[in-house]
């Protein structure tokens, strides 16, 4: 009989890096697609929303000169920019075609806040007014974050309206060129997470500079995949 001619020892080697480099890889490829698929849960990319399947989401461009704002916002939303309804302060907003409840407004005006301060200190001097006035108040999320390339808080909050729905909002603070800009996004509760994307899209185009790029409404997708990667140093 033949006897089996052994491999040489180096090419027994190189097969074993080689299965382990293919391994690494597929684990690498199954991670990313997961942490791709995690973020497009949470929130849109590159301009697709993931709910029980992909969805295009078509949105339109807000801009005003004096003061300087621009900002995207899903289509299922119209601008209101009806200030004799809301009073002093409010510059804009939009709101929802089919419940004008529903929606996100800009303002001037909102506390001097000192961003030196923890995230606890700046909460509580946000809602402490409106815990002695609202009914069965909860805190559900509060962190600095940049709003503009601005320094900004955001403060997430719930409690019973008159007639005994709980209401969500989403309150931030941010100050431009001297003046301090108050943002409310609001929704029943139970309907917040189906609009939580809609909102985050308003937040995250939100700028000072009045204008908005065809470049930033038609980013390539390697420089989105880029900021998506370096999410929490936003």
């Amino acid at each position: 009989m033949d006897e089996e001619i052994p491999k040489p020892k180096k090419f027994q080697k190189l097969l074993k890096i080689l299965k382990i480099s293919v391994l690494v890889i597929l684990v690498l490829a199954v991670l990313v697609f997961g942490y791709f698929a995690y973020r497009l849960s949470q929130k849109d990319l590159f301009g697709w929303r993931f709910n029980f399947n992909l969805n295009k989401v078509e949105t339109g461009t807000y801009t005003s000169f004096a003061p300087n704002l621009a900002f995207l916002y899903p289509r299922i939303f119209e601008i209101d920019s009806n200030r004799e309804r809301y009073g002093k302060g409010y510059l804009v907003g939009i709101k929802l075609k089919t419940d004008d409840r529903t929606g996100c407004d800009i303002r001037l005006g909102g506390p001097e806040l000192d961003f030196g301060k923890s995230v606890t200190e700046l909460t509580e001097e946000i809602v402490a007014p409106v815990k002695e006035k609202a009914s069965d108040f909860k805190l559900i999320e509060n962190k600095k974050t940049k709003i503009g390339g601005r320094d900004a808080l955001r403060v997430s909050f719930s409690f019973l309206d008159p007639i005994g729905a709980r209401v969500r909002l989403d309150q931030a603070f941010v100050k431009d060129s001297g003046t301090n800009y108050f943002i409310i996004c609001g929704t029943g509760e139970y309907q917040y997470n189906f609009f939580e994307k809609d909102f985050n899209v308003f937040y995250d185009s939100l700028n000072f500079k009045g204008t908005i790029s065809d470049f930033e409404t038609n980013q390539p997708w390697h420089r989105i995949l880029l900021r998506e990667l370096f999410f929490w140093r936003k």
